[in-house]
This record gives structure tokens, C-alpha cells and sequence, in this order.
């Protein structure tokens, strides 16, 4: 009976800090690119509509939206 001389738990606590180091930059590079975007919006809430103007951010009466009659969304429930 031979018997190997290397041993398969090097290579899998190997492979596991791999991963365990894979999922921390991971995680770290999400936390970055959240700060990064709420620091954005930060800045941009901060602004004058003339500065939003400026650098060509959509005015808020640019962006869509709809106008519902006051009894719609109660009748339409009231279908189901």
C-alpha cells in the first residue's frame, strides 16, 4: 500500500482563503461604489436648479409622471 506524500489539505485551505479573500475585495468594492453614489447624490441634491441647469441634469418637471383622478385607484381596487 503506497500512501501519497502531499496532502490535498494545503491545497483546500488554499483555495478557501482564495475565496475568502475574493469576497472581501468584492464586498469592499460594493462599499465603495455605494459611497460613491450616495456621495454623488449628496452633491446633486445640494444644487440650485440653475446649477442643474447648467450642467444639463433633467428639471423635475422634465421627468415623467402621471396624473391620477382622486376616486381611480379606490374604483380599480374595488374590481378585483
Amino acid at each position: 500500500m503506497a500512501y501519497s506524500v502531499h496532502s490535498s489539505h494545503g491545497h483546500q485551505t488554499a483555495d478557501l482563503t482564495i475565496r475568502l479573500l475574493q469576497a472581501t475585495a468584492h464586498r469592499i468594492a460594493a462599499a465603495e461604489m455605494w459611497y460613491r453614489r450616495a456621495q454623488s447624490r449628496r452633491i446633486i441634491a445640494a444644487l440650485s436648479p440653475e446649477q442643474m441647469k447648467d450642467i444639463g441634469y433633467p428639471a423635475v418637471d422634465a421627468i415623467p409622471s402621471l396624473d391620477v383622478e382622486a376616486g381611480l385607484m379606490s374604483r380599480l381596487q374595488s374590481m378585483r
